[in-house]
């Protein structure tokens, strides 16, 4: 007798359901967690890939944190878009992001390779690649992308930090330079968010938050410095900056060269005199809970900004980016001033100190030609500037020192507005 085959039945349960959709043999719609089902029946929802993930985390040889990144199925937008969204903000990393933290040709291959190849290891890397994407995408699109874009990266990045600071507690050769490079990042992808339009506030905010820039810059010398030859013989190319030389002060524009003695000349006025001491600034006036990085690593000085350090190193060191930057050859040569600043000055910025605010203003000269090349900087010398006026008018000395009261203080003044474009602060 012959046989009949019974047509195969389309499967209707769902493969990759949660274990108690599979429990109760009833459809899971693969949604969560939670999925559909586990919601009405108020059931806690897992996945069999959750828990291999869950035990991948707890495993020593894991180098992902419990932040997971953005393929997650917890993140901001749906789970079938979100890998598309990764793939694309990497694309724009490795296409046009990485371009804004690129100061010699050397550099380029690191950031478009290597530090995607890193961050495959790292999360806190990775979401770092992410963030400064995202802003960037934030700047150059219309509501509501942009938005989205920003939220992204908000979340992104606070998942970024917590990772970090668990890496860093263990920072070993093997970490040491992808640390290095992350910390850098912190400090550069804070000032994007204020690119953004969704940083409220007025120019102070911009004060504060290149002040929080400085602290992180400041920690990025920090880690380097606990073993800066093996940074030397790390991936990061430091060694290819040395071999092209040093600019000399020498070849700088008269005009420069002049405002820069007169800046030098009156840093040792100030500092020769016993009266600067300063009414600092109320907490609320320069918070810097307004910016995403106010609470990530911050290894500023808690010495008094009020001290009678000349910063001398720091007048120099201005005087060399001013020259680099007429060479043109280190491009963005003038980011490495806060890390050889020193601490002791970003403490004196905070408090307002008035001849820090003063080189301050000249640095933001730099800083806006330095916008020409580096998105996360365009307009951010003006804006610095007049948030550095704001600050000196609100927080006065005491006793003027006599160095504030020379016409020289005012043609300092003058000659930053001059290279700004902004209207005189001050007549002399």
């Amino acid at each position: 007798m012959a046989t009949t085959m019974q047509q195969r039945r389309s499967h209707k349960k769902s493969r990759r359901g949660c274990l108690n959709c599979k429990k109760w043999h009833t459809k899971c719609d693969e949604s969560g967690p939670p999925c559909n089902n586990c919601l009405l029946r108020k059931a806690n929802c897992e996945y069999a890939w959750q828990k291999g993930l869950v035990q991948a985390r707890k495993s020593p040889s894991s180098q992902t944190s419990d932040d997971g990144s953005l393929s997650e199925p917890c993140g901001l937008v749906m789970k079938e878009s979100r890998r598309m969204l990764e793939l694309e903000l990497m694309h724009f990393w490795s296409t046009e992001t990485y371009k804004g933290l690129c100061s010699v040709p050397e550099d380029h291959h690191y950031m478009q390779f290597v530090v995607p190849q890193e961050a495959l290891r790292y999360d806190f890397l990775l979401n770092g690649i992410f963030v400064a994407a995202a802003l960037q995408r934030s700047t150059m699109v219309q509501e509501p992308e942009a938005r989205g874009y920003y939220n992204i990266a908000m979340e992104l990045y606070d998942r970024a930090s917590k990772s970090f600071r668990i890496h860093l507690d263990r920072m070993d050769p093997t970490t040491h330079h992808v640390l290095y490079i992350y910390s850098s990042m912190t400090a550069f992808i804070n000032i994007a968010f204020s690119q953004c339009n969704y940083m409220e506030g007025n120019e102070l905010n911009t004060l504060s938050t290149v002040a929080v820039a400085f602290d992180l810059l400041n920690g990025s010398v920090n880690i380097a410095k606990t073993d800066f030859q093996g940074l030397l013989d790390s991936p990061v190319p430091l060694r290819a900056y040395l071999n092209y030389g040093l600019a000399s002060a020498v070849a700088l524009h008269p005009d420069t060269r002049t405002a820069l003695a007169r800046l030098d000349n009156l840093n040792e006025q100030y500092h020769s005199s016993r009266h600067h001491r300063l009414t600092p600034l109320a907490s609320d006036e320069m918070s810097v809970a307004t910016t995403p990085a106010s609470d990530t690593l911050s290894t500023a000085s808690t010495t008094s900004a009020t001290s009678n350090t000349p910063w001398k190193v720091a007048v120099a060191l201005l005087q060399h980016c001013f020259a680099e930057e007429q060479r043109a050859i280190l491009r963005g040569f003038c980011f490495v001033f806060p890390g050889g600043a020193g601490p002791d000055f970003t403490a004196a910025v905070k408090v307002s100190d008035p001849m820090a605010l003063l080189i301050l203003m000249h640095w933001a000269v730099l800083i806006e030609r330095a916008g020409n090349d580096f998105w996360w900087a365009r307009g951010l010398g003006k804006r610095l500037t007049i948030g550095t006026w704001k600050a000196m008018q609100l927080c006065p000395p005491r006793s003027p020192s006599p160095a504030l009261l020379t016409p020289q203080w005012g043609e300092s003044i003058s000659w930053v507005c001059g290279q700004l474009g902004l209207p005189e602060f001050v007549h002399t």
